[in-house]
C-alpha cells in the first residue's frame, strides 16, 4: 500500500474540484503579486506627480519675491543717490515683496513639513524685515539684500526643488526645463539684476566722466556671469524644445524675445557703461528700465512652462491610474475564468466518475443491466469501457452458469 505523508496525504484526499481550485489559487498569487507591485508603481507616479505639481507651484511663488527683492534694491540705491522720483518705486516694490511673501509663507504653511522649507522661509521674513529697515545706507541696503537672495531664495529654490522631486523627472526635457527654472533662471536674473543697479548708479553718479576702473571690473563679472547663465539657460531650453513639441509651442516666442531683450540690454552695458570713454550717453532711469525688462522678460518663461509641466504632471498621474485599473481589470477577468474553467472541468471529471462509481456499486449488488451512461475516448472513456466489458462478461459468465447447474438437474 503507497504511504503518504501527513500533509501530502489530506491533499491526496481532497475533491478534485478543490485540488484544481488550489491549483488556480497557488497560479494567481504572482499576478496578484505582480499587481501589488503594479499598485504601488502607480501610487508612487500619482505621488511624484502630485508632490512635483505642488513643488512647481511653490517655485512659482518664490520668483515674484525674487524679482521684487531684486527691484527693492536698486530702487533703494537710486533714492539714497538723491532720486526723490524713486521713492514711490521703493514703497511700492516693498509692498509687493509683502504681497509675495505672504505667498511664500503660505506655500510653507502648506508643504513646508513636507519640503522641509520652515526654516529658509523663516530667514526670508527675518532678512527682508531687515531690508526694509536700511533705507538710509546703500551698503548695508545691498549686504541684506544679497544675504537674502544668496542664503535665502537660492537655497529654498533648490531645496523645493529636490525635496518636491521636481530635479528627479523622469522626463529628460521637463528636467531640463525644471534645472532651467529652479537654477540658471533665478541666477541669471541676479546677475541682471547686479548689472542694472550698478550701472544705473553709475550713469548717475559719473555723469560725462568715465566709470572707474573698479566699477568696470565689477561690471564685467557680472557681464560674464549673465553671459554664461543666459547661455546654459539658451541650451538647456533648447534641447527641451527639440524633444517636446508641447516646449516648443509654449516656450519658443518667450524665449526668443527674452533672449533678444537680454542681449539689447548686455550690449548696451558693455558699450555705454564697460567701454565707454564718457558716461553721457544714455539716460540712467532708462538704462535701469532696460535692465527690468530684460528680467521681466526672462522671468516669463517660468509663467509659460509652468502650465505645460504641469499639465504633464497630470497626465501622467491620470495614465498611471489608467494603467493600473486596465491590468487590475484584466488580472481579475484572468482568475475570474481560470476558476470558471476549473469548476468547468472539474464537473466533467467528478460527474462521469460518480456515476460509474454508482454503477460499480450496483453491479456489486447484481445490477448487471444497468446502463453505463459515460462515452468519449479520454480516460474516463476508457473507464467506462471497461466497465461495459466487465458487466458483459458478468453477464456471460452467469448465463453459462445457469446453463450448467440446469444441465446438472
Amino acid at each position: 500500500m503507497r504511504r503518504h505523508l501527513p500533509g501530502f496525504a489530506r491533499i491526496a484526499n481532497l475533491s478534485i474540484t478543490t485540488k484544481l481550485g488550489l491549483i488556480v489559487i497557488v497560479l494567481a498569487l504572482p499576478i496578484c503579486a505582480l499587481m501589488f507591485v503594479q499598485y504601488q508603481q502607480r501610487q508612487e507616479a500619482t505621488s511624484q506627480a502630485s508632490s512635483e505639481s505642488n513643488g512647481l507651484d511653490y517655485v512659482a511663488s518664490v520668483i515674484p519675491f525674487l524679482r521684487e527683492v531684486q527691484l527693492h534694491r536698486g530702487v533703494v540705491e537710486q533714492v539714497t543717490n538723491g532720486d526723490d522720483r524713486a521713492v514711490a518705486n521703493r514703497d511700492r516694490t516693498a509692498a509687493a515683496a509683502d504681497t509675495a511673501l505672504a505667498a511664500i509663507n503660505e506655500m510653507d504653511a502648506r508643504h513646508g513639513d513636507e519640503f522641509a522649507t520652515h526654516e529658509l522661509v523663516a530667514f526670508l521674513n527675518s532678512e527682508w524685515t531687515r531690508a526694509k529697515a536700511a533705507n538710509g545706507n546703500v551698503n548695508e541696503s545691498n549686504v541684506i539684500h544679497n544675504s537674502l537672495i544668496q542664503q535665502g531664495v537660492f537655497p529654498l529654490l533648490g531645496t523645493v526643488a529636490d525635496e518636491s522631486k521636481l530635479a528627479l523627472d523622469p522626463d529628460l526635457e521637463n528636467r531640463n526645463v525644471i534645472v532651467a527654472l529652479t537654477e540658471t533662471l533665478p541666477r541669471l536674473t541676479e546677475a541682471l539684476s547686479q548689472m542694472r543697479n550698478n550701472g544705473a548708479s553709475t550713469l548717475t553718479q559719473r555723469a560725462s566722466q568715465p566709470a572707474p576702473d573698479d566699477v568696470k571690473q565689477y561690471m564685467a563679472g557680472q557681464w560674464n556671469l549673465a553671459q554664461y547663465y543666459s547661455d546654459q539657460l539658451t541650451r538647456q531650453l533648447e534641447s527641451a524644445m527639440a524633444g517636446s513639441e508641447r516646449f516648443e509651442t509654449d516656450l519658443r516666442p518667450i524665449a526668443t524675445r527674452s533672449d533678444s531683450s537680454r542681449k539689447s540690454f548686455m550690449e548696451t552695458t558693455r558699450s555705454q557703461i564697460m567701454t565707454a570713454a564718457t558716461l553721457s550717453a544714455i539716460n540712467s532711469e532708462g538704462y535701469f528700465l532696460l535692465g527690468g525688462s530684460s528680467i521681466d522678460q526672462s522671468n516669463q518663461l517660468l509663467t509659460a512652462a509652468q502650465e505645460a509641466l504641469k499639465a504633464d504632471f497630470d497626465a501622467r498621474s491620470s495614465e498611471a491610474s489608467s494603467d493600473f485599473a486596465t491590468y487590475g481589470a484584466l488580472a481579475a477577468i484572468g482568475i475570474v475564468l481560470a476558476l470558471g474553467l476549473a469548476v468547468f472541468i472539474a464537473a466533467t471529471i467528478t460527474r462521469p466518475l460518480k456515476h460509474l462509481a454508482d454503477v460499480a456499486d450496483r453491479m456489486s449488488l447484481g445490477e448487471l443491466d444497468v446502463d453505463i451512461d459515460v462515452e468519449g475516448t479520454n480516460e474516463i472513456g476508457q473507464l467506462a469501457e471497461s466497465l461495459r466489458r466487465m458487466q458483459a462478461s458478468l453477464r456471460s459468465a452467469i448465463e453459462r452458469l445457469r446453463q450448467r447447474r440446469a444441465a446438472a438437474a
